[in-house]
């Protein structure tokens, strides 16, 4: 599978909502797709990672309010954060993540919105 990181804004991201969850360590996602391209919103997120797949499937993968940026000293570091938020415009990204990480024996999991 390709996979490529997208720095800051891109229009591709446009229209994308939450499709489901990847349980598992910041450091998995670090070994898997190297660090956060974007460091968050300096609000609701902490961290985020902006994928494109195949050439044509957008998908990002962030914390929400569960982080320092949103809930100050209650917060959880990013390092300690276990499930996170997928994006996408259908589910086909998060699918292909699910495939992605059994391919690669990547000790994550996805999760469907339901």
């Amino acid at each position: 599978m390709k996979i490529e990181s997208i720095e800051g804004y891109d229009k591709r991201v446009n229209g994308t909502s939450l499709r489901g969850y990847i349980n598992g360590d910041y450091s998995s996602l670090v070994e898997a797709f190297g660090d956060p391209l974007a460091t968050g919103d300096d609000y609701k997120t902490d961290a985020e990672w902006i994928l494109v797949l195949n050439d044509d499937v957008v998908v990002t993968i962030y914390n929400y309010k569960s982080g320092k940026n949103y809930l100050g000293a209650n917060g959880l570091n990013v390092e300690d954060i276990d499930r996170w938020h997928v994006g996408g415009k259908t589910n086909e990204g998060l699918l292909l993540l699910d495939e992605y990480f059994e391919e690669n024996s990547i000790r994550l999991g996805v999760d469907l919105d339901r």
